[in-house]
């Protein structure tokens, strides 16, 4: 039966070679990552000799045949070449390993190999014709025994200090047992390192495609619909969307606080875990600063290892959202808990290391050279990024919010690897993190430039109700959109790279809507003269048909173009509203446009419902009817609260391409009653089969929905299972 080393190389090895179709190859032994592919000491008491004897100066033979001195900060350290050919340095060398790395049943070949690429370069193997030793392996042993043999084995000196190595000489045991356990220890806590980051950057990527797999079970809706309940409501209190505890963040639902738990737990436990130290120890003289040096270093790769969630949760092109049921905003959530807690690895890292070099080394040395201060930059930036960060800024001064944090973003990602690339070059694949990072942030920027190009320049025709309203209507001629959009407004600012999310409203519109817009008319001016009267408008009682469902072609008889709905807030949207009150209501402008997207993957769960209700709130509508339109086949019943009749006038003719396929209830200028529709909905005894809710609205109208939703829904009073989505954007 293998070992459990053995049986977890075969899956290993995959995944270095999936490493190293995308990424760069790194220098030194194996491929890959420190503990995954790549080693540093192969096998450790080889290392251990030549390390032992590193610093004792050599007779190097010159070119001209004479005869020189050096010590270990001159040629003999520097110029590998005296390594290669001094006799007392390969014989010694040969000698210890003859003695010490047959306890640990080394492999002939093993040593001959590490002797043919290690003996110049120490633990960084170079095994190409210049570096090729003088003599073998086994010649060098050879020769170091008929030394002995000539002095007598009682006669051969031990290596001292620095003392000049200039006969064959030996290692004693009390030294090489010290040196082989700084040697392991260390090799052990980056093997740990590596193995650690492996697992928290897999899982926190795998984990939600595990987690979404239960969607394809015929029937999963209904039978998890009470557990879904239960986990859809906020960690604590009844806030989700508003913000709590003075406008600091937003609540977890309990479903997402378990997965933040998980992102917390494992990198506090992987942070000390395994925790392995030796002594005697060459270095590090206790156990206490094996500790300090050991955690300090493991937070630094395992702060690496988040930026793969971090720059993938964050992404717009996130992967996860295609091969997964979680929301954009659930994966923005987990990215801001996946944050704090790379900010917390990052201050760690420097905290710890900073005391050990302060405590036990030479700090005033290393605090000059480069990769140090590279460090502190990195640092800087990784915790600058927090406080620029919070949601009142973010609310406030999204574009500047955004600005500083992909500046703050790019420069984290340079200064890490300056930090890794002065201090250890290419050799120990630490630098993988940064390729992979950057290769996730530059995919996203590139798949956004091709969705742009798919489109083109276009020109919008954006119009405004009245002069008092700050809705504004937005038409994009022949452009079929779903789902939600970023538009860019290069003329609108010097800013070009700015963009919005919205909803699409429509993506068509029908050649000759007069048709059946005569009734609609008297409908919305009746409206109109009972502003606070809550008035039920069915456009269309009929049950849709399969012909009837929305998708990306263009209906017969219906002209291609995108229209959206946006309420003018602060930034780009203020200032479009300006230009078009200054161009007396409409104004033609040329758009970006960066389409289609889905914020919520989960909609196609409304696939296993029989019946639909919606609850919109303003602008809301515009995602609750695309998404009700999608799903020809079932009652779709959509209330829309409102304060003022304008959005009503602004989307009449949309309303008119809905009719067929929702049943609409609008309530103008007062508070629906949804703990009342919803209970009516979810506890209806004529209907069978899951009921699906979707609400779209303001924070507080959607977690007040979220609320009557998931306490109806987890107490067993219904026979329906309940598919609830809050299709939001979040800040």
């Amino acid at each position: 039966m293998g070992s459990p080393q053995a049986k977890r190389a075969p899956l290993r090895r995959w995944c270095l070679i999936l490493l190293a179709t995308c990424l760069p190859l790194v220098s030194a032994d194996g491929v890959g990552i420190l503990g995954a592919g790549k080693w540093l000491y192969k096998p450790p008491c080889a290392h251990t000799c030549r390390y032992m004897v590193r610093n004792n100066p050599l007779l190097c033979q010159t070119d001209d045949g004479s005869s020189t001195h050096q010590s270990h900060h001159t040629s003999s350290a520097k110029d590998p070449l005296c390594w290669l050919i001094d006799d007392a340095f390969l014989r010694t060398v040969a000698l210890c390993i003859n003695k010490y790395c047959s306890r640990d049943d080394v492999s002939l070949s093993t040593i001959e190999k590490w002797w043919e690429g290690h003996l110049a370069t120490g633990s960084i193997g170079d095994w190409s014709k210049d570096m090729e030793p003088a003599m073998s392996y086994q010649k060098a042993l050879e020769l170091a025994q008929d030394d002995v043999k000539k002095v007598g084995e009682d006669n051969v000196p031990y290596i001292t200090g620095k003392a000049p190595l200039n006969v064959t000489s030996r290692i004693a045991e009390k030294e090489y047992i010290a040196t082989l356990n700084y040697q392991v220890s260390f090799q052990w806590g980056e093997f740990d390192h590596g193995v650690n980051s492996l697992i928290i950057s897999i899982t926190l990527v795998c984990l939600p495609i595990l987690l979404s797999l239960g969607r394809f079970i015929p029937g999963y809706a209904k039978l998890t619909s009470r557990i879904s309940a239960i986990l859809d409501k906020p960690l604590w209190g009844h806030q989700h969307r508003v913000p709590v505890y003075g406008n600091l963040g937003h609540m977890p639902t309990r479903g997402q606080s378990i997965f933040i738990a998980y992102i917390i737990i494992i990198n506090v436990i992987l942070l000390c875990l395994p925790l392995r130290t030796l002594q005697p120890n060459v270095r590090m003289v206790s156990h206490h600063m094996q500790r300090v040096q050991v955690i300090g270093d493991r937070a630094g790769v395992l702060a690496f290892c988040l930026y793969i969630a971090l720059f993938l949760f964050s992404s717009r092109n996130n992967i996860l959202l295609w091969v997964t049921d979680w929301s954009h905003s659930t994966y923005l959530l987990l990215h801001r808990w996946v944050a704090y807690v790379c900010i917390f690895q990052t201050v760690m890292h420097s905290i710890l290391l900073l005391h050990y070099f302060v405590g036990w080394q030479d700090h005033a040395t290393e605090s000059k050279l480069p990769y140090w201060y590279w460090g502190i930059i990195a640092t800087l930036a990784t915790c600058f990024m927090y406080p620029l960060s919070l949601l009142s800024l973010r609310q406030k001064m999204y574009e500047v919010f955004l600005a500083i944090h992909q500046i703050l973003a790019a420069l984290i990602l340079i200064a890490g690897f300056l930090h890794i690339w002065y201090l250890y070059s290419y050799n120990w694949g630490y630098e993988i993190w940064i390729y992979a990072a950057g290769g996730i942030w530059f995919m996203d920027k590139a798949l956004r430039v091709v969705r742009i190009a798919a489109n083109g320049f276009r020109t919008a025709t954006v119009t405004s109700v009245d002069e008092s309203s700050d809705l504004l209507r937005i038409e994009i001629d022949d452009v079929v959109v779903e789902g939600h959009v970023y538009l860019y407004f290069p003329s609108l600012s010097w800013r070009v790279w700015e963009n919005h999310p919205f909803s699409v409203l429509s993506s068509f519109t029908e050649l000759n809507p007069q048709e059946s817009g005569t009734n609609r008319d008297t409908e919305l001016d009746s409206e109109k003269g009972n502003r606070n009267a809550v008035t039920a408008v069915d456009v269309g009682g009929e049950t849709p048909s399969e012909e009837n469902q929305t998708t990306s072609s263009v209906p017969h008889g219906a002209q291609a173009k995108a229209v959206l709905l946006v309420r003018a807030q602060n930034g780009t949207t203020a200032t479009l509203l300006s230009r078009v009150r200054a161009q007396k209501g409409t104004l033609s402008i040329r758009v970006l446009i960066e389409s289609s997207y889905h914020a919520t993957p989960s909609t196609q769960n409304l696939r296993e419902c029989s019946s639909f209700v919606g609850i919109a709130g303003g602008v809301g509508i515009t995602a609750v009817l695309s998404i009700a339109s999608k799903f020809g086949g079932i009652p779709a019943r959509v209330f829309w609260g409102v304060k003022h009749d304008d959005i009503l006038r602004s989307i009449k003719p949309e309303l008119e391409q809905y009719k067929s396929k929702v049943e609409l209830h609008t309530t103008i200028g007062t508070r629906m009653h949804l703990d009342e529709i919803i209970k009516a909905e979810i506890l209806r005894e004529d209907v069978r089969g899951n009921l699906g809710v979707v609400v779209c609205g303001p924070p507080g109208m959607a977690d007040e929905v979220r609320k009557v939703v998931t306490e109806l829904a987890s107490s067993g009073k219904s026979n329906r299972g309940v598919v609830f989505i809050d299709e939001a954007f979040s800040w």
